[in-house]
């Protein structure tokens, strides 16, 4: 009978360690649940501003790349401007040179 009551004891002190054992692995269940929860939330909002951010970046790409094209255009024209120029003072020199009076100013009102 010693025996039997030693046992029940030890199966009621098993009991109620295994019963608190399982009270905290339901809370840690819990505040992991919540975890997952607010990191769910979390990425959703993330993945939204990538979204966002994306497209942001693709409007910008685009504005770059009008932009490039109109700096090209506008180099392009210069260079031939500063080209023709560079022509039309070479011929300006070379006809100064053969008649140096050919470019000056005379007054023909008289």
């Amino acid at each position: 009978v010693e025996w039997y009551d030693d046992a029940a004891a030890n199966t009621g002190f098993e009991i109620k360690t295994a019963t608190a054992n399982k009270e905290k692995l339901e809370a840690t269940i819990g505040e992991e649940a919540a975890e997952i929860s607010a990191a769910g939330t979390k990425i959703e909002e993330l993945a939204g501003s990538i979204g966002t951010d994306e497209a942001d970046l693709k409007s910008a790409t685009s504005v770059r790349e009008k932009e490039t094209a109109d700096f090209t255009a506008s180099e392009t024209e210069l260079m031939d401007v500063i080209e023709t120029l560079g022509r039309a003072i070479t011929v300006i020199e070379r006809e100064m040179a053969k008649n140096p009076a050919a470019f000056a100013q005379t007054d023909t009102k008289t």
